[in-house]
């Protein structure tokens, strides 16, 4: 995928209606671009989080590997993609390989879904997972989309935050809550070129709340209670 400016606006419960106010009262800059939904992902990273430390460091580059897949069901996985999301700065991307088949995580274990998961993916999706094969986290979060008139920029707003550790459960754990947040988290992108620069530059000078950097992942991980004594 191209890469594109992503800067991300994470505010507490407080300042979101302010957020909310800022994208209804710009009828004319933003307009809904697809219908309101649930995303949910399964994060991979090594053993020893790796890509969490690289997170936590922020170092140049970082990457991280999820499944992705919509809709209300958290507990089966269908119409899934595999993304490989890579970050340098405030410019991101994405390698995404689909997964045609189907996942019960109610019904099966780790090594018998993961098993199931690589036979039905194209071989670098294979290697990707050799790297980083250890479920991390699940988690979800209502996600609203909007974009501009002409369609360059997005704007995406991310509330209903909930996280999953699956670091010492041998079958997917959906019952125990790492993080269950009423908090909203405002993504702005665009491509990355020098008129969409100074376009985002423009809007962000508007919103009501500053940009810093910001990872589900991350947040989802760091409010295990078992996390502690595990970073490098």
């Amino acid at each position: 995928m191209t890469p594109r400016y992503e800067y991300k606006i994470p505010c507490e419960l407080a300042e979101c209606p302010q957020l909310e106010a800022w994208v209804r009262l710009q009828a004319a800059q933003w307009r809904v671009s697809y219908p309101s939904r649930q995303v949910n992902n399964v994060y991979f990273d090594s053993p020893d989080l790796h890509d969490l430390n690289a997170n936590l460091s922020g170092v140049g580059r970082r990457e991280k590997l999820r499944l992705r897949w919509y809709g209300p069901d958290l507990t089966r996985i269908s119409g899934a993609q595999l993304e490989l999301k890579c970050k340098s700065g405030v410019a991101g991307w994405k390698e995404i390989v689909f997964f045609a088949g189907a996942l019960e995580l109610t019904e099966s274990s780790w090594p018998t879904l993961l098993d199931e998961l690589r036979a039905g993916l194209e071989p670098r999706a294979k290697l990707w997972l050799d790297s980083r094969g250890a479920p991390a986290l699940i988690n979800s979060y209502r996600r609203a989309y909007y974009e501009s008139p002409d369609g360059v920029l997005r704007v995406t707003l991310d509330t209903q935050l909930r996280a999953y550790d699956q670091r010492f459960s041998m079958a997917p754990n959906l019952h125990r809550l790492s993080l269950q947040q009423e908090q909203m988290v405002l993504e702005l992108k665009g491509p990355v070129d020098d008129d969409t620069a100074r376009r985002l530059s423009q809007v962000l000078m508007t919103l009501p709340a500053r940009v810093d950097r910001f990872s589900k992942y991350l947040r989802g991980m760091l409010t295990s209670t078992d996390l502690e004594g595990v970073l490098g």
